[in-house]
């Protein structure tokens, strides 16, 4: 994708972050009421994950302080109990004026569907 003539790439760099930390938020509010769901403090996630989850790491994540990666959300999805899908947001923000899916399940339906969610875990 290559920035419009009148947008410099420091701005394209900058919109990147700014959505970066836009979806960090929204997955760390998802973290954060899914594993209030199911009843644990972030000390129980710490101790049913034998430390793996620090209580400060998991705050920063559900915070949006802290950028999860894929294998680290597949790990917390299989300590709730869930679906990793249910920790993504179910909206996701637009990006700078183009057209784009509104949900996770617009935006990865090619791929999803040759793989139905009882497959993944």
């Amino acid at each position: 994708m290559e920035p419009d003539a009148g947008i410099s790439e420091v701005d394209v760099r900058s919109a990147r972050r700014r959505r970066s930390a836009e979806l960090d938020a929204l997955v760390g509010e998802r973290l954060r009421a899914v594993r209030r769901q199911r009843r644990l403090s972030l000390a129980d996630v710490e101790a049913v994950s034998g430390g793996e989850f620090r209580t400060s790491i998991l705050g920063a994540y559900e915070r949006g302080q802290r950028g999860l990666r894929v294998h680290r959300l597949l790990r917390l999805a299989e300590i709730y109990g869930v679906h990793p899908a249910a920790l993504l947001p179910q909206e996701l923000p637009v990006s700078g004026g183009r057209e784009s899916p509104r949900t996770p399940s617009e935006a990865w339906t090619p791929a999803s569907s040759n793989f139905p969610p009882e497959a993944v875990l």
